[in-house]
């Protein structure tokens, strides 16, 4: 009788470790945005969204948590089961930038999240406004040099995007800008078309169709490759100074204990769908460059880029 309940026991066991991809997902997925709707954050992720949802059979429900620079929305994910049935877009300046730079961080960007997939990523342009008397990052450069202090450039706030670029800029050309803050990146975009402030080193898609309409100049992109939409506009290696390196990034997080096996299949599953032509297309329509990282894959990039902008913020004194 006793072997009989230990088999029973172990066949019970069994069933109940079967792997949860087997049967994932079995209801509607909540994807939280912790950025408002209609931004480039959840443009983006609206299309992962759309994708999972099509690949799946299961709705793929957008939620934007907006608020602390992506915060509420990740203490919204923690709050939730480690099932799988609750995921988090982010990108490098909520899960990375921002936390790495503050003294007392909401939470620890290594262990307290799981990168499933990175989706895409995005450059920043430097522009500058039409009266500028330059044309190239080199007599920008020039210009700032022989006007030590008094070029503009303007930002979203310290921690942001534009603002990490600007800063990447001039330690590695070597020049000093003021600083001018913005509320978001069209009000700065607006400011520079009007003539008052001289640059911003804005994220590509805030920036994308004026420099086509030629009411701005794009002078440089941070990408390690030229942008598809702007193919004239060169990228700051081609421009002499290589250094000027950076891409945001759109990823899929999960929370701590979440299966492995749903982990690995939806960071597959996010590979797929940006490499499939008409997905790319329609990123690239918005800015975006799909990159499609799996799981493990994204693991190692989000590390390495903690490592990277922890040392950069320390080096510069970038802080909150």
């Amino acid at each position: 009788m006793r072997v009989l309940f230990l088999s029973l026991l172990l066949a019970i066991i069994c069933v109940n470790a079967a792997p949860a991809a087997e049967t994932y997902p079995s209801r509607p997925v909540r994807l939280i945005v912790p950025f408002p709707a209609g931004g480039i954050a959840d443009l983006s992720g609206r299309l992962i969204a759309q994708g999972l949802q099509e690949k799946f059979k299961q709705p793929f429900v957008i939620e934007n948590k907006p608020g602390g620079q992506g915060v509420i929305g990740f203490h919204d994910m923690m709050k939730a089961a480690p099932d799988g049935y609750t995921l988090m877009m982010g990108t490098v300046g909520s899960v990375v930038i921002n936390i790495v730079m503050d003294p007392h961080p909401p939470f620890d960007p290594l262990h307290d999240l799981v990168p499933i997939a990175n989706a895409a990523e995005y450059a920043t342009a430097l522009v500058v406004n039409n009266a500028m008397p330059v044309n190239s990052v080199q007599e920008f450069v020039d210009y700032a040099r022989a006007h030590p202090g008094k070029l503009t450039f303007g930002s979203t706030g310290v921690g942001a995007l534009d603002y990490t670029a600007a800063q990447l800029l001039m330690k590695e050309a070597g020049i000093k800008m003021l600083h001018v803050p913005f509320k978001g990146g069209p009000e700065a975009l607006n400011s520079l078309m009007g003539g008052s402030i001289d640059s911003i080193v804005e994220v590509f898609p805030v920036v994308m169709g004026q420099i086509k309409g030629h009411s701005i100049k794009g002078l440089a992109v941070t990408s390690p490759y030229r942008q598809a939409t702007l193919p004239d506009v060169p990228t700051f290696k081609e421009a002499g100074f290589p250094g000027v390196v950076l891409t945001g990034w759109l990823g899929l997080y999960g929370p701590p204990k979440m299966p492995e096996d749903i982990r690995q299949m939806l960071g597959k599953a996010v590979v797929d769908i940006v490499k499939q032509p008409a997905m790319a297309q329609r990123f690239r329509a918005i800015g975006f460059e799909p990159t499609g990282q799996d799981a493990d894959a994204f693991a190692a990039y989000h590390a390495a880029e903690v490592v990277r902008w922890r040392k950069f913020t320390s080096e510069i004194g970038m802080h909150k």
